[in-house]
Formats: C-alpha cells, sequence, structure tokens
C-alpha cells in the first residue's frame, strides 16, 4: 500500500513540475543560548580560548596565516553568500572532485557544518563581544575541508581568507572570530581522526546463496563507524531481508524483473534525478534553496546544516551495518541479462542507502520546515523508488530502508528540539 500511495503522491509531484508555491518562513528556531553542541562542552569550553583574549591565544601557524591574509591583494573578497552555503557548496566542489563514495561525502558535510555550527554557538556567547561570524564560519570551515581535502588547501586557504575579510578590514572582530573558528574547527579535526573511519577490513565475505559476489566491495567498516547523534549503527536497525527462495524474495526478484521490461520516461527520469549526485549532495541543496528563500541568519542555517548532515552520516552508518551484515546479492547477481538505468553500485543490497538517509534527511527538514512536510516526505519516497525503478534495489531494500531512515530522523529531530546545554552531542 505504502507503494502506491507513494507513487500517486509522486505523480502528483511530477504534475506540478516539482514547484513549490512561497510559504511562511521556517518557524522551528533555536537561539543560540538555548542550543546543543556537538563536540563543544558548551559556549566557553575550556579548550576555546578566552574570551575577549582570542588573539592573544593565537600561536605561530595562526599568527602567520592572519599576516598572510594581510598581505593579500587583488580581486578577492567576502562572497556575502550566506556561510553555510558557501561551505556546502565548497565541500560539494572537493568531494565530487574527489568522488568521495556516498558515506565519505556525507562525513565531510557532517564534520564540516558541525565545525560551522558549534564555532557559532561559542561567538554567540555574550562575554565574546560579537566576533565576525563570517570570519568564524571561514576559519572553523577551513581548519576542517584542509584535514579533509589536503590537496586543495591552497584553495580553501584562499577562500578563507577572503571570506574571513582578513586582509582587507583587520579589524579585530575579524581576527577574534577567525581564530575562535580555527579553534573550534582543530576540535573538530581530532574528533574526525577518531570516528573510526579508518578502520581496516579484514578481507573475510561469506558465500551461499543469494550472498553479493562482487569484489573490492566500498567502505564494508563503515557501519562500525563513530555516530554523531544515535549511540551506534546498531541502535535502529532493520528486519532481516527475506530468506533465499521464500516466496517474498521470488516475487521481489519478479518485480524487479517486470519493471525492467516497462519503464516509463518519467521513471527513468526519477532515476537520473537521485542518482547523476551523492544523495546527501542534493538533500543539501533542498535546504540551500530554502536557506535563500527564507534568508535564514548564519546561526539559523548552520544549525539546519549541522542536524541535517550529522543525521545523514548517522543513517549511512546504519545502513551500512545492514549491508555487511547481511552481504545480500544485488538484482543484477539474481536476474540473468537484467536491464539496469544505471550502474549498480559495488556494495551488497540490502538495505538501500538513498532510502535509509532520505528518510532520515526528510524528518530533519520536515521538522525545520513543516509546511513543506508533505514534500520532504515525497520526495523520500521518491528517492527510495528510484532506486527500484533503476533495476538496482528490491522493493524490500527500499521499504527497509525508509522505515530506518524515518526512525533515525525522528530521533534527530527529538535531539535537535533538546534544549540547554547538557552533554556534547558527539559524547552521547
Amino acid at each position: 500500500m505504502r507503494r502506491w500511495l507513494a507513487f500517486f503522491a509522486l505523480t502528483a509531484t511530477l504534475a506540478g513540475c516539482g514547484r513549490q508555491a512561497p510559504l511562511a518562513p521556517v518557524v522551528d528556531h533555536v537561539d543560540s543560548e538555548d542550543a546543543t553542541p556537538f563536540v563543544l562542552a558548551s559556549a566557553l569550553d575550556p579548550r576555546l580560548p578566552e574570551p575577549l583574549a582570542e588573539s592573544d591565544d593565537a600561536g605561530a601557524v595562526d599568527r602567520a596565516e592572519i599576516a598572510t591574509a594581510h598581505g593579500r591583494h587583488g580581486d578577492d573578497s567576502p562572497s556575502f553568500v550566506n556561510p553555510a552555503i558557501f561551505w556546502s557548496e565548497r565541500c560539494t566542489q572537493y568531494g565530487l572532485a574527489r568522488r568521495l563514495p556516498p558515506p565519505l561525502m556525507a562525513r565531510a558535510y557532517g564534520l564540516t557544518h558541525v565545525a560551522i555550527y558549534d564555532a557559532l554557538i561559542a561567538a554567540r556567547h555574550p562575554r565574546r563581544g560579537r566576533p565576525s561570524e563570517r570570519a568564524v564560519a571561514a576559519g572553523a570551515a577551513s581548519k576542517v575541508l584542509v584535514y579533509l581535502f589536503p590537496g586543495d588547501s591552497a584553495a580553501i586557504m584562499s577562500a578563507a581568507h577572503a571570506e574571513a575579510d582578513l586582509g582587507r578590514r583587520h579589524s579585530d572582530a575579524a581576527r577574534r572570530g577567525w581564530l575562535l573558528g580555527r579553534a573550534v574547527g582543530e576540535l573538530v579535526v581530532i574528533h574526525g581522526r577518531n570516528d573510526r573511519s579508518d578502520t581496516p577490513w579484514d578481507g573475510s565475505m561469506p558465500t551461499g546463496d543469494g550472498i553479493w559476489t562482487g569484489t573490492n566491495p566500498v567502505l564494508p567498516m563503515c557501519g562500525a563507524w563513530k555516530t554523531w547523534i544515535t549511540t551506534s549503527g546498531g541502535e535502529f536497525q532493520p528486519e532481516p531481508p527475506y530468506a533465499f527462495g521464500s516466496p517474498e524474495d521470488l516475487d521481489d526478484v519478479e518485480t524487479v524483473y517486470q519493471a525492467s521490461l516497462n519503464r516509463t520516461p518519467e521513471q527513468i527520469a526519477i532515476v537520473h534525478k537521485w542518482a547523476d549526485l551523492p544523495p546527501p549532495t542534493i538533500w543539501c541543496g533542498l535546504l540551500n534553496d530554502r536557506i535563500r528563500r527564507d534568508r535564514l541568519d548564519a546561526f539559523a542555517a548552520a544549525r539546519a546544516h549541522a542536524f541535517l548532515n550529522a543525521t545523514m552520516m548517522d543513517a549511512f552508518v546504519s545502513c551500512w551495518r545492514t549491508k555487511y551484515q547481511h552481504w545480500t546479492a544485488r538484482p543484477f547477481q539474481r536476474i540473468p541479462g537484467l536491464v539496469t538505468v544505471i550502474p549498480t553500485p559495488n556494495f551488497p543490497t540490502y538495505t538501500s542507502g538513498h532510502s535509509t538517509i532520505s528518510g532520515a534527511a526528510a524528518e530533519v527538514l520536515a521538522a525545520l520546515f513543516p509546511s513543506e512536510r508533505a514534500f520532504f516526505r515525497a520526495q523520500a519516497d521518491e528517492a527510495a523508488l528510484s532506486r527500484f525503478w533503476g533495476g538496482i534495489h528490491f522493493h524490500h531494500d527500499d521499504d527497509a530502508g525508509l522505515a530506518v531512515g524515518l526512525q533515525i530522523g525522528a530521533k534527530a529531530v527529538r535531539v535537535m528540539r533538546g534544549g540547554r546545554f547538557r552533554v556534547p552531542i558527539a559524547a552521547r
């Protein structure tokens, strides 16, 4: 029944060409003093520079960077794009150029936006004396992005210096903001170095009927990575995949085969809509559109991006734990001669990553923009169905993944609305 409801919702969306009428601005809002940070213990975390003395605590490297920025000439100037959008687009640029697998793309977005959000929480404390928020975001984001993409460090730092506007105003607010952001960024880098994303794989794979038979699977240890909001990748898990050869399993196989013979142009277009970019990039784009439309301030945009991307990261960890627990064969491994719309990714089928992270992302965006709740949930259904229409997933992969994603998203919303500083989210 859910599939048919999703189909009718998608038909309605397509009939309107996916265009949304102007809506009321976001109503879910939390002031910075009521925000829960991810990595910081509080806005006055003792690991950060003392308020109003950020420049005094600067190390030799930071002083050299400021001196370099002061000596810059040319056309570089602040973009005046919302900082969350600016650094989201830089992360997209570098991640796509490196062809990061979707879980690593989500990790990059998550680390970058958590750094910006936590840094702005610190910057908005009354004792900080209002440092430049653009400089804060630039300092935090650049520290993380250079860690993630060291080969692009020159371009990252050039953009960061321009965004911080260190070379033009030479203002105390810009310098202090830059240094505070760099300090927060360093704490997020430390988190990244300890998130288990470099855990080696021992190469062991199961064998048997209905088992995935590829080689060099993508990120088989991702299910053990450290999560942001959920306790681990195992907190939310689906029911097991259908038993090989069971009536439910054989029905799933036959349904994929029949769909491959009867694809419509609209279905093929939807397959490409969700496959031509990594799903985290697509959901970040939906958020960026609304930040622009509603003219969100720097903090509201940073908060939205931090929770969206941390949630998607957790959803990937959960999904990859499922994939490499069961090692379920892909449709093309079960159906000789199956024609797919897009290449099948090189990892097991159960559950669908697109479905899991889209369900999670839709819940966060629906909470942030409640007047668009139905739209976001329809987009999640569409993302899930796109993998079936493409011939690379079974219905059970999509349905189970979407259900888990909705649970992860619901927990993220509860945490997002959780109130004043208690325990940093990353320590939960």
